[in-house]
């Protein structure tokens, strides 16, 4: 069983694609469908159902690919603990939710760049459960989400910072009021603009709204967090968000922040990487360059 068709069977998995899969690997899509051919020809079983122009897992390919990325995983440690270059270089991967991407990021991407050029950041966006499916099979090297304090067996958290959840508003909103709080009933018949509904901080604050009988309206959902700011900004609606993604917008006076009675939410920046996972050289000055950036933030 040869590695490389490993690596293009858990790309082809990622991507869904086996053309997409053929670009990113630097293969043509003859060579990709080939090597998927010859691992499934090893294993006596078919990996991936292909339907018109959709590709997905078989119940075998669901149950290969655990497999597949522990195998990954072991012959990278193997390269790792053999290696005597203390320069970091190669590629790392880091899978990140968007609103911490648009916030963070590019400012430290820049940085760390400079420093380390030899390093081949790669960023990966999506939500916390396809993360958690890439740190699992070991498609990303490390995953960096926004939520409550998370404890997984198979995760080593490398990182953890809190952040405040704010209840935003234009600064000509009614319910800003100079130097004073409301009371959460305050909040009757207002219209919202939410993230998507598995969003953890969301969640709490609706079910709040719920628990003291609170009549609202939620105008949208939306994952992104600018256009959130947008239609708050317009004063169409209110929304809650962390308190690092409104920096920006509560300096220049473009938003301002609902103070509400008895309201404090924190949840936390987290990063975690694999507990099988011998950490890269890239990966550990990554994260004491952020540990040195956060009081910076």
């Amino acid at each position: 069983m040869e590695i490389r068709n490993i690596i293009s069977f858990l790309k082809v998995a990622e991507l869904k694609s086996f053309s997409k899969a053929a670009i990113e690997l630097g293969y043509s899509q003859s060579n990709i469908t080939m090597q998927i051919k010859q691992l499934e020809n090893e294993l006596h079983c078919t990996l991936f159902n292909r339907i018109g122009k959709k590709i997905s897992l078989t119940e075998h390919g669901n149950e290969f690919i655990e497999y597949a990325g522990s195998i990954r995983l072991l012959v990278e440690n193997a390269k790792l603990s053999l290696s005597d270059n203390p320069i970091p270089s190669g590629q790392l991967i880091i899978g990140v939710l968007e609103s911490l991407c648009i916030t963070y990021l590019p400012k430290l991407i820049h940085e760390f760049y400079n420093k380390y050029p030899q390093v081949n950041t790669i960023i990966k966006i999506g939500t916390y459960e396809e993360l958690s499916s890439l740190l699992n099979n070991n498609a990303i090297d490390l995953l960096w989400t926004f939520d409550d304090s998370i404890t997984n067996k198979n995760w080593l958290k490398a990182l953890e910072f809190p952040n405040a959840i704010k209840l935003i508003a234009s600064p000509n909103h009614s319910l800003i009021q100079k130097n004073q709080s409301i009371h959460f009933s305050s909040l009757k018949n207002c219209t919202f603009i939410f993230t998507e509904q598995n969003c953890s901080y969301r969640n709490y604050f609706e079910n709040l709204l719920q628990s003291q009988a609170i009549p609202y309206h939620v105008f949208l959902e939306i994952g992104n967090t600018e256009i959130i700011k947008k239609f708050v900004e317009s004063g169409l609606c209110l929304s809650v968000l962390p308190e690092f993604s409104i920096q920006y917008e509560l300096y220049t006076k473009k938003l301002a922040v609902v103070n509400i009675r008895d309201f404090h939410l924190n949840m936390y920046c987290q990063i975690f990487y694999h507990k099988n996972k011998i950490p890269t050289s890239a990966m550990k000055e990554f994260l004491h360059h952020l540990q040195s950036s956060l009081p910076n933030m």
